[in-house]
């Protein structure tokens, strides 16, 4: 079920998408797929399920969720969906939501934007994420390229954070607990933008206001 943003969220405008067409995890990622061929794996033989509608808005705005703090900033007109796999190769099944919104298994929150994901992150709930996890998530996602350190500079200019970029310069990603973050760096710049404009807003409107604040002493 498509989830849409909170409707109070700030428009941002995503230019100029490139989206790009081993230890092997059975996880749904490709970073620029679009909905239907990540769908088409994932949910295809109980592999994964979408999350019941009415956990969504509470797991995703939960405060451990480590960038939930920008949703305000996300595209106003992109699509969220959240989607649960059990750790081990089981087949995927809702009933593991009645006891907890966070079930032992993994939790991918996925960002559509015009039909393409632009945004995943992973939560491994349970037994948390292992070296051997996280190098599969990064074989998943290397595409035809391959993953090169960041530096502290290089996440410096970034609002979500990087460990890795890709060579080909088209995914970043970014490791937070046991979260990780895979996303098209014109996703992230959209970000600082709305960011930047909004404090600059802020400061304009501090420096008006500071003759009538300061009036009377």
């Amino acid at each position: 079920m498509n989830v849409p943003l909170l409707s109070n969220q700030k428009r941002l405008c995503l230019l100029g998408l490139g989206l790009s067409g081993l230890l092997v995890l059975p996880l749904p990622a490709r970073v620029g797929e679009s909905q239907t061929q990540l769908e088409s794996r994932l949910l295809s033989n109980r592999t994964g399920i979408e999350v019941p509608t009415r956990q969504v808005k509470q797991i995703i705005d939960h405060r451990s969720v480590p960038y939930r703090s920008l949703y305000e900033y996300f595209p106003e007109n992109a699509v969220h969906e959240l989607y649960f796999k059990p750790a081990e190769d089981d087949a995927a099944t809702t009933s593991v939501f009645d006891a907890t919104d966070f079930p032992d298994g993994w939790l991918v929150h996925v960002v559509y934007y015009k039909g393409r994901s632009v945004f995943e992150a992973y939560r491994r709930n349970g037994d948390g994420m292992s070296k051997y996890e996280e190098e599969g998530l990064l074989m998943l996602n290397k595409g035809d390229s391959h993953w090169n350190r960041a530096t502290k500079e290089e996440a410096r200019q970034t609002v979500l954070g990087v460990n890795y970029k890709r060579t080909d310069g088209e995914v970043f990603a970014v490791k937070k607990g046991q979260t990780f973050i895979f996303y098209m760096p014109e996703f992230d710049q959209g970000i600082k933008t709305q960011l930047e404009e909004d404090q600059q807003d802020a400061d304009e409107k501090a420096r008006e206001n500071a003759p009538d604040s300061v009036r009377g002493f």
